[in-house]
């Protein structure tokens, strides 16, 4: 699993390659433009390349072209990520960033219902 926190470019570059699943720098470069993103491919390169070192990414060579693929799912950072911010910011208590959560969005009817039967499907 990938080590360190993902910088906020390093997460726009993950996003693009969990998008194409796998593919060389012109492809992430053309998922990130989709997201209004415009990077220079030698820029994408080296975030990839950071990405590999830091476990995040694997790469295989293609020809001349490296393709890049990611080796942790977007499920399993997001995990990792929520469980360092319960952890720091609320005392490993879920509830607390629940709470947090209703107190500082604003959520839908729509959104509210579907906590509920989150909450629900958990047996709460």
């Amino acid at each position: 699993m990938g080590t360190g926190t993902l910088t906020d470019l390093q997460l726009a570059v993950m996003k693009a390659l969990w998008e194409v699943g796998e593919g060389t720098v012109s492809d992430v470069l053309s998922a990130m433009a989709k997201d209004g993103r415009a990077l220079a491919p030698t820029t994408v390169a080296t975030l990839l390349q950071r990405l590999s070192k830091q476990g995040w990414v694997e790469h295989r060579r293609h020809g001349r072209q490296l393709v890049y693929r990611a080796l942790v799912s977007q499920k399993e950072a997001a995990k990792g990520v929520l469980h360092r911010v319960v952890s720091s910011f609320f005392g490993g208590r879920v509830s607390a960033l629940t709470a947090q959560l209703l107190e500082s969005e604003q959520l839908s009817p729509e959104e509210l219902e579907e906590m509920r039967r989150l909450l629900d499907e958990k047996g709460a």
